[in-house]
This record gives C-alpha cells, sequence and structure tokens, in this order.
C-alpha cells in the first residue's frame, strides 16, 4: 500500500450510528498494507434518517464497498440492487458491495460465525443449540445455523414475542431444522451440543444471561461479545470447565469473508487476527 492517497486509491469504510468505536478500520488497513494494495477503509457515521443518502452517496462517489453496522443492517436492504440468498432468508446485510454503481449486500456475520466453530472443532450439523437473544446477531446467527444442518435451535429472549417472531421468520426457509422459541427454563432443562450468547448482557456490566450452574450439560459456550475478552458468562463457563470462546473469531473471519467478498482475493487473517488482538483488553 502506497503511503499517499491518490485519485487511484480504492476507498472502503463501515456505516452506522455510532462507528467511532469500530475496530474494523484498524483491522482492515492492516489487511490492505499487508496485501500492498492502494486502499484505505475509513468509519462513516450515518444517522437512520440519512441512510438512503448515504447509499446514494456510496454510488455517486465510486466507494468500492463498506460495512454495515447497528442500527443499519435490515434498512439498507431496499436500497441495494442485489442482495444474496442467504442474506435475503436472514433479512439483513452486513457487507455492500459497489461494481460500476451496482450494489450488492451479502451477510459475513453468518458465515464469520460458522467459520469460527470450524476452528473450535465444533460442526453444526445434527446439533442441538440454544441462542440467547433475538436480535440482528441472532437472526443471522440462527439462519447460518440451519443451513449448516443443525438439527435443533431453542432460542431465548427476555421478550418472548420477539424469539417467536424470529423463529417464525427463519422457520419457513428450513423446515429441515426445529427451531424453537422457548423460556429459560427449557435451556436449563435441556443438554446441549453449542450454547451462543448474542446478547450483549456482560459487555459493560457484571450481569450474566444465565446462570450456567442450572443447565443439564454443555459441550461448547459462545459468548459473541469480544470486548472485554472474558465476559461474566466466561468466566463462569471456565469455573466450571465448560470449553468456551468469545466473539474474537466471529469478527475475525466476518471481515476476512467480507474483505474476499470485495476484492476476490485472501484476506490475510493471521495479520487481522493480530490487529484484533492488539486492540482488545
Amino acid at each position: 500500500m502506497t503511503e499517499s492517497i491518490s485519485g487511484a486509491t480504492l476507498i472502503y469504510g463501515v456505516i452506522g450510528d455510532p462507528v467511532r468505536h469500530s475496530f474494523s478500520p484498524r483491522m482492515m488497513n492492516a489487511a490492505f498494507a499487508s496485501l500492498d494494495m492502494d486502499a484505505r477503509y475509513l468509519a462513516f457515521p450515518v444517522k437512520s434518517e440519512n441512510i438512503q443518502d448515504a447509499l446514494a452517496g456510496i454510488r455517486a462517489l465510486n466507494v468500492s464497498g463498506v460495512n454495515v453496522t447497528v442500527p443499519h443492517k435490515s434498512s439498507v436492504i431496499p436500497h441495494l440492487d442485489e442482495v444474496t440468498p442467504l442474506a435475503e432468508k436472514i433479512g439483513a446485510v452486513n457487507t455492500i458491495s459497489n461494481v460500476q454503481g451496482c450494489l450488492t449486500g451479502t451477510n459475513t456475520d453468518y458465515s464469520g460465525f460458522i467459520r469460527s466453530l470450524k476452528t473450535l472443532n465444533c460442526s453444526p450439523q445434527n446439533k442441538t443449540i440454544a441462542l440467547l437473544g433475538a436480535g440482528g446477531s441472532a437472526r443471522a446467527l440462527l439462519a447460518g445455523l440451519a443451513d449448516a444442518g443443525a438439527s435443533r435451535v431453542l432460542v431465548h429472549n427476555r421478550t418472548a414475542e420477539r424469539a417467536e417472531k424470529l423463529v417464525s421468520d427463519i422457520s419457513q426457509y428450513f423446515p429441515e431444522t426445529k427451531l424453537e422459541s422457548v423460556s429459560l427454563q427449557s435451556i436449563h432443562e435441556t443438554p446441549l451440543d453449542l450454547l451462543v450468547n448474542t446478547t450483549t448482557v456482560g459487555m459493560v456490566s457484571t450481569e450474566s444471561p444465565l446462570d450456567l450452574a442450572q443447565c443439564q450439560n454443555i459441550g461448547l459456550l459462545v459468548d459473541i461479545i469480544y470486548s472485554p475478552n472474558q465476559t461474566p458468562l466466561l468466566r463462569q463457563a471456565e469455573e466450571l470447565g465448560i470449553a468456551s470462546a468469545n466473539g474474537v473469531g466471529m469478527l475475525l473471519y466476518q471481515g476476512c469473508d467480507a474483505f474476499t467478498f470485495w476484492t476476490g482475493k485472501q484476506a490475510p487473517e493471521q495479520v487481522m487476527r493480530e490487529q484484533l488482538l492488539s486492540l482488545i483488553e
């Protein structure tokens, strides 16, 4: 990557509100530098009421691609020219490419998560899995797990109606996977191959989304929070001897998949991992 920006420099970025905290600029710029690419990645704060204008700006300014974060992952979809099939089923896009003014959206949250499971020697196929939460991340992961062949996925949310709607939205596309909205008691009583926390509980508090001591059996726990690197839930898992991982893997691999979606090149995984780890407490 050249030291200065020129008229030939490709511009990428992340749109969201807020985006100041995002680790993506450091991770992606390190990736471009390691491959000597004349490209830069920036953070673009975009308010919800300006999302249509922002996407028009991406076209007009010939920005090569953007990541999409909260709260825009669903609201961008009506303004895109194409959406990949699974992203359409999920109802959320986190990566957009711009090729000659044609905006194509995909979702690398689910693919990044599935890739991270592989590094933990975990395959969702024929497994019983539970998700805590029913937000945008849960939506992507639920579809991804069903697409990867999970036999049963339990979804619990503090507001049961949100979990019920999520299950209803996704189950129509994956009839071979049993998707259920359940109580916390059901999570406690069901032996699980994998438990995934998609909520923000534990990110800035000492709370935990559930008490692992009340659970029957858990093969693997993943908390997709990556900062702090050990949430109260992960700390309890360690104390109980439950194999566990935080969200660094998902963050890394969704970034790797986005990089490849934009550039057609294999992402420099190790460079991106080192950059992430240097940023996380």
